[in-house]
């Protein structure tokens, strides 16, 4: 017998040990217990589910036992798709799924649950291609891929990870479907139930969808979709066969007898590999099949196709969306080399289709079109290989043929091109008559119409790439273009020839040249190549040449109105290159510049201009711009260069805007062809919008070396600064040299109020020093001499609000005033001081003859006469010109726009006058023919009193000064241009005339040598 003696010294450890291991059983089974707990797992689900960030849940309850999980209120959201799901219960091992690997589904229940598609926020389409894009053929090769791997999969790597037993599945819910054209409202109602799949049996699951839509004016308001889907295992976890057959059946208005479409798909696994089918059919025909076998031996999926559909056939089926028309009938070969997914497909194709707005809006103008095609293709990886090709494209008539003329074979990925005879040609083109409505996708907003576009071309392989040449020119007739329903192009014939090279370097087109003309007439001319290197972020180049008959594009609708010329060309240079940064040159001549002989009858300038811009990616802008006049040997030159910088709703701007030579004349004759040809027929200026400058903030920077008016006037050195900010154009510290010694200041303010009838605003101060006036008056009326000559001090105050930025000088309200210290005045053109001593001279000898008869009688009046017309012709002859000391003259324009002479003043030794006016506006007139209406007040003293005194034309009593006040009428009417001063020369002559006892007949003489005064 054996006893065993413990230790009191092992005693407590032996107590610890079991004392520790009864608590972690305890522990053990507490945490099993909470493990299974509905409370803790519910805890646990709804703390996973808040994790994930694309798609909202809400969990009511989950509770998962040994034998069962049951889910109570999900509800799941993601993307705009809703599931609401009140219960579900599955009934199945969890510790053989943990433990053994194996899933024995019992029962699967989930009914009463909700998919919610209405709010679904769809993928989006993807983008439209650009115009002129090339799409490679590189991304069919992934669904190609995708598509052999998924019928290599179906057996041969289709084994379970576990083993799977599925005895009972009853599924049953609703679908609430998005809303489709004519669809207010759709709901499919799906069952499936089914089960009995497991090792050496086939599974069997019945499935039922129906669907029912209510809008108006549906063709089918009733889509059923039943069938049954079977699986077949030899073993726990692998597929011996899947089968499917769906039998869908619509009916509605339009087919109230009901249409049928059963589908077909089988994949069955045989001992040497596997074979697969879908078929697609009919009541009374096959519509589609698809046939094909997968040897383990050779892993080559070869089968066939065929097609006979139509879009009748599947319309019925489409939950209400529209269909393009079309017409399939086809039928061909295919293989896919499963391990390498190298494709070839070999097949004819006769396709017809219309009306595809349903896919894309503007592919609807393509009308009806038919595709005959054979074709032997393969690809693998980018590599595609042509061995035959044909298509034929027409619409109501032939439109377009395709050969490849030698088999070839293109690599997307390195732009190769490889044939077996580079010496022939490649492939073949035919344009028979391509409708130019099948360009219109390509041209967005603008719609395009006319005759059929002809050519023919060719490509030859060259340097790995190929070469297009154009075997006969491209020709359209009878074009027109318009824009939102506006014409910009009509009746215009186009010509072009263009080329095409390619290679694994790069691309370039060429168009040499590309003409349009107008019944015969050339319009322009274009010269031009455009091409790209190969390599990431290389920028597309484009260069050339153009000419145009300016009268001929003005004749279009785009131009019309533009300008008025009779003859004129247009021609240049440009380059182009769109890269990261857009890099623009134009160079640009206007020569041999005629208008309307009714504008003007002088040759107008010849215009060159060279602009250069380049735009960075981040919309900066950088631009020069020098512009160059020539006429009559003179050459005018204006350059404007800066950088405009994106700014939240529109651009910072720093300008600089230089000259060294303008002649206005040249710029004014160049303008003449902008006028109306009519002017009676021209309209006020509408109110702007916005001005100018609107989204502007910055500076322009002014230097205007030299400013020529009419050959007499020059202004220099013009300079200032205009900051467009808040809206506003501030004009700052603006000056210019108006001759020897003159200088002009100007500063102000251009304001716009959007709310307000009359948006423009103007401020604006006039300084001018030491100005003579005579220049300017002589550019005016060459053929009179100045009326003012001498140095002016001009302060001026101008405000003015106009609608549109045209008339804001024209409206522009203020003050003027005039002083200067000495001078010449001719304001008073006074016309008969030669006549009247031509008449003083007359009586003279009149008088000498009747002295004699004098002596008898005692009588002596033309010697009186002859005295007193020679005092009128020596007092007018101090009229013109008045040589003052002193004048002063302020001018007000008046709300009414006329312009008042509010204060005249002159002082000259002799003379003082005094005096008040207004020119009254007369609208649509020029300024030389403007209403004109002055009074003075003449004084006199010195010689000129005594002369008056004599002619008994002074008051009694002088001024202050000794100057006294003259009673001959001072005034003036007439225009600007023509003043009449009749009055004057009528008070004048009568002056010459008026004695007491002149005899009638002596008077009648004197009137007829004199004209009455008139």
């Amino acid at each position: 017998m054996v006893s065993l003696v413990v230790s009191p010294f092992m005693k407590k450890p032996v107590r610890l040990l079991l004392l520790g291991t009864a608590v972690a059983l305890v522990l053990l089974l507490s945490a099993g217990g909470l493990a299974l707990h509905s409370g803790v797992q519910t805890w646990a689900a709804r703390r996973a589910l808040a994790g994930q960030t694309r798609i909202a849940a809400t969990l009511g309850e989950l509770s998962a036992g040994l034998r069962t999980v049951a889910l109570r209120d999900v509800h799941l959201e993601h993307d705009g798709a809703v599931i609401t799901l009140p219960w579900f219960n599955a009934e199945l091992s969890v510790i053989d799924v943990g433990l053994n690997q194996k899933v024995t589904l019992k029962r699967l229940v989930a009914k009463g649950w909700t998919l919610d598609l209405t709010r679904y926020r769809f993928p989006a389409a993807a983008p439209v291609a650009a115009p002129g894009a090339v799409t490679m053929p590189a991304p069919v090769l992934v669904p190609v891929a995708v598509v052999a791997r998924i019928f290599q999969g179906v057996f041969a790597h289709s084994t379970l990870p576990f083993d799977l037993v599925l005895d009972g599945v009853e599924l049953e819910g609703d679908v609430l479907l998005p809303p489709a054209p004519g669809v207010t409202a759709g709901r499919a109602h799906v069952i499936l139930d089914g089960g009995g799949l497991a090792a050496g049996h086939e599974g069997a699951f019945k499935f039922k969808t129906t669907v029912t839509l209510m809008g108006a004016d549906l063709h089918v308001t009733s889509l059923t979709i039943e069938g049954r889907f079977a699986a077949a295992m030899d073993t726990p976890r692998t597929f011996t066969r899947l089968t499917t057959r769906a039998d869908a059946a619509a009916s509605g208005p339009q087919f109230p007898g009901g249409v049928r479409l059963v589908a077909d798909l089988a994949a069955t696994r045989t001992p040497t590999g596997g074979s697969y089918s879908l078929l697609l059919s009919d009541p009374k025909r096959l519509l589609a099949s698809l046939k094909a076998d997968l040897p383990l031996a050779s892993r080559h999926l070869a089968g066939t196709w065929k097609l006979d559909v139509c879009d009748t056939d599947l319309a019925p089926f489409t939950l209400g969306r529209a269909l393009p028309t079309f017409a399939l009938d086809g039928a061909g070969a295919f293989d896919v080399e499963i391990a390498t997914a190298e494709t070839r497909a070999i097949g004819k194709l006769d396709a017809a289709v219309d009306k595809l707005g349903p896919l894309r809006p503007e592919l609807a103008a393509l009308g009806a079109v038919r595709l005959v095609t054979e074709f032997d293709l393969a690809w693998r990886g980018e590599n595609l290989r042509v061995e035959h090709l044909t298509a034929d494209f027409s619409s109501a008539q032939p439109v377009a043929s395709v050969q490849a003329l030698q088999p070839f074979e293109f690599n997307a990925g390195t732009g190769e091109l490889k044939v077996a005879d580079t010496a022939r040609d490649l492939i073949g083109l035919r344009l028979h008559g391509l409708p130019l409505a099948w360009l219109q996708p390509l041209l967005r907003d603008y719609a395009l119409s006319g005759g059929n576009v002809r050519g023919e071309f060719s490509a030859i392989a060259r340097n790995g790439g190929f070469t297009l040449r154009s075997r006969a020119p491209l020709a359209l007739d009878g074009v027109t273009l318009s824009r939102g329903g506006q014409p910009l192009l009509t009746g215009v014939e186009l010509a072009l020839t263009p080329s095409a090279d390619y290679s694994p370097q790069g691309w370039q087109v060429e168009l040499l040249p590309f003409a349009v003309t107008s019944g015969g007439r050339p319009v322009l001319t274009v010269d031009a190549k455009m091409g790209q290197l190969t390599g990431k972020a290389q920028p597309i180049k484009a260069a050339g040449k153009f000419s145009a008959r300016l009268p001929s594009v003005l004749q279009q609708p785009a131009a019309s109105g533009l300008l008025v010329l009779t003859a004129g060309e247009a021609s240049g240079h440009f380059a182009v290159s769109l890269g990261a940064t857009k890099e623009i040159e134009v160079k640009l001549a206007l020569t041999e510049l005629a208008t309307d002989p009714k504008l003007t009858g002088e040759k107008l300038p010849q215009l060159y201009a060279e602009v250069r811009s380049d735009i960075t990616a981040t919309g900066a802008i950088t631009l020069t711009a020098p512009l160059q006049l020539e006429r009559g040997g003179k050459k005018s030159d204006l350059t404007v260069s800066g950088t405009l910088t994106p700014q939240k709703g529109g651009f910072v701007v720093d300008t600089h805007v230089t000259s060294t030579l303008l002649v206005v004349d040249d710029l004014q004759l160049l303008a003449l062809p902008f006028a109306p040809s009519d002017p009676a027929s021209e309209k006020p200026a509408a109110r702007d919008a916005a001005p100018p400058w609107a989204g502007l903030n910055g500076t322009i920077a002014l230097a205007l070396k030299k400013i020529i008016y009419s050959d007499l006037v020059e202004v220099s050195d013009v300079s200032g600064t205009v900051r467009l900010e808040a809206g506003a154009a501030r004009l700052v510290d603006m000056k210019a040299g108006l001759g020897e010694g003159a200088e002009a200041k100007l500063n102000g303010n251009l304001t716009f109020d959007a709310k307000s009838s009359a948006p423009y605003g103007l401020a604006a101060d006039v300084l001018v020093s030491e100005f003579d006036p005579a220049p300017f008056f002589r550019a005016v009326n060459p053929t009179q001499p100045a009326s003012v000559e001498g140095k002016f001090n001009v302060a001026t105050k101008l405000a003015g609000q106009a609608a549109s930025l045209g008339a804001i000088v024209q409206t522009a309200r203020g003050e003027v005033q005039l002083t200067s210290k000495t001078g010449f005045f001719r304001g008073l053109p006074v016309s008969y001081a030669s006549k009247v001593e031509s008449t003083g001279k007359i009586a003279a000898s009149v008088a000498a003859v009747s002295n004699l008869l004098g002596s008898m009688t005692g009588r002596k009046d033309y010697a009186e006469i002859a005295n007193r017309a020679q005092a009128v012709a020596e007092l007018t002859k101090s009229f013109n010109p008045i040589a003052y000391d002193q004048l002063n003259v302020v001018l007000v324009r008046d709300g009414a726009l006329h312009t008042m002479l509010k204060d005249f003043t002159l002082i000259s030794p002799e003379l003082r006058l005094s005096g008040a006016g207004v020119v009254a506006l007369r609208p649509g007139v020029s300024l030389l023919e403007q209403s004109l209406t002055m009074e003075f007040k003449l004084s006199a003293r010195g010689r000129q009193g005594e002369l008056l005194k004599y002619l008994g034309a002074l008051e009694a009593q002088p001024d202050e000064l000794g100057y006294v006040a003259c009673t001959l009428p001072l005034k003036i009417s007439g225009t600007i241009g023509q003043p009449d001063t009749r009055e004057l020369n009528r008070g004048l002559a009568q002056l010459a005339l008026e004695k007491a006892g002149v005899t009638e007949k002596a008077s009648g003489l004197i009137n007829r040598l004199i004209g009455n005064g008139k």
